[in-house]
Parts: structure tokens; sequence; C-alpha cells
């Protein structure tokens, strides 16, 4: 495939002229190596719009047969951090911990269960999810477990740096947003991760360096993956909780999409 972008070429008499670029593009490259013009992937199969759309699509006619799986998740992983999360500050003082590492040590070991879906068979998006499926998954529980530790201890730093925690120390209020745009953004780049470990068999670490390394120029179109699912679920939630049989699924099946579109052009290598 050739490049049609545009391209500076000086002529015999030292004048620079516009020319047609006609580079000849790798089969999965971003950008044209010669005069920079994106190639179309940004705006096609890595486009977090055409990939939504893509993923509804295939989902929207037999959403209903997600609803067994969705409330067998929401009932024993969900509705438990919910909980958690509600009741956190009386049962940290209960046991007399600090409430932030009380929350923290109570995530470590209930959110690997809701990534255990990502442990599933690759191309798990071709059938409807089964208890069965999740169960046979469990195996995948420590991985998971090792990958939320990391993200905490993350936070961690971020919260002992941007606010003083800890240390008992007063920091300088702009601190705060810095640290709210450093967690989205981490987020945003790291969502990957999990799947590079149960596909490629990657440690925690090193699959958070390669999505790292791979968002380079998908992570906007990453974030807006991310925001989708996020305003999905809150309006999931609103409806009684109900609209999660639908958005939950929904959720785990566009997260694997992307992360084969981002496979496919090599990014992870």
């Amino acid at each position: 495939m050739k490049c049609n972008g545009m391209r500076k070429e000086k002529t015999k008499n030292g004048r620079k002229i516009d020319v047609r670029c006609n580079a000849e593009l790798d089969e999965h490259a971003l950008f044209c190596k010669v005069c920079g013009q994106p190639t179309g992937a940004l705006s096609g199969p890595l486009s977090a719009k055409i990939n939504y759309e893509e993923v509804w699509g295939k989902f929207k006619p037999i959403k209903s047969q997600y609803y067994s799986f969705s409330i067998f998740i929401v009932l024993t992983s969900f509705l438990l951090i919910g909980l958690g999360i509600f009741f956190s500050i009386d049962l940290a003082e209960s046991f007399k911990i600090d409430h932030y590492l009380f929350t923290n040590l109570m995530l470590l070991f209930l959110v690997p269960f809701t990534l255990i879906p990502f442990g599933f068979e690759e191309n798990f998006t071709d059938e409807p999810f089964k208890i069965a499926m999740y169960l046979k998954a469990l195996k995948s529980y420590p991985t998971f477990f090792l990958l939320v530790l990391v993200n905490i201890l993350y936070f961690l730093i971020l919260k002992i740096f941007c606010t003083g925690y800890i240390l008992g120390i007063t920091v300088d209020p702009i601190l705060h947003p810095v640290r709210f745009i450093l967690v989205l953004y981490w987020i945003t780049i790291t969502f990957p991760a999990v799947l590079l470990i149960t596909r490629k068999k990657m440690n925690p670490i090193k699959a958070v360096i390669s999505c790292y390394k791979a968002s380079a120029e998908t992570r906007w179109q990453q974030f807006f993956i991310m925001l989708r699912l996020f305003v999905m679920n809150i309006i999931g939630i609103a409806f009684v909780g109900l609209g999660l049989l639908i958005t939950i699924p929904f959720s785990y099946i566009l997260i694997e999409k992307y992360y084969q579109s981002l496979d496919e052009f090599e990014l992870f290598e």
C-alpha cells in the first residue's frame, strides 16, 4: 500500500515543493515513516468508536444469553466489592486499621474475582459466557492478584507523593489534580495488561511496561474506550442495577476486542 500523504522535496534550483509521498507502507503502520502522514489505522481498526459499534452490533441481538452469567458475577464479585466499600469505614474502625489501607487490602482480595473472565480461552467473545467457564478460569486468580497488587502499589505511591499520606507533611494543592490525571492515565494505558498476562504469559510488571510502550499513539482511543464503559456501567447501576446485566459482559467483550485490535497491529512486540 502506498502513502497518499504529501512531503517536501527540493528541486534542482533549491526550491521546496509539495510532492506525493508514495512511500511503501507497512501492513500495520500507524504513520508513514517518510512523511509522518497517519495511515488511517487510528480512525479505522484502532478507533474506539468503530470497535464500540462493532461489538455492540454483535452483542445486542444475543445479550439475553449473558443474563445468568451476569447475575452470577454481580452477586459473587461486584456486590461484595460494593458492600465492602460501603461499610469500609465501620469495618476499618472495628479492626483498628487505617481506612485507606483497609479498603485497598479488601480490594486486593476481591478485585481479582472480577478479572477472572479475562482468563477465559482466547476468542472467548465467540460464545455467551457460562458460569462453568468462570469456575474453570479461577486458576488465573493468583496472577490477577499480583496485577491488582501492582496497581494498588502504584496508587499508594501517588497518594503518598501527591497528598503527603503517611509522611504527615503538607503538599502543594496542585498535586491533587495531578494525581487525578495520573490515575486516569494509568487506567487508560494499562487495561490491556490483564489480557497480556493470560494471552502472552507475561508477568504483571512486564505487561504494564508493554502496555505503556504500545499506547504511545493509541492512548486517546483507549481513554475513549474506558470512558464509554464507565458511562455505560454508571447508567447500568442507575437502572436499579439491572442494566449491569448488559453492561458488565459487554465491558469484558469490548476490552477483549480492543486488545485484539492492538495485538493485530503488533503494538505489544
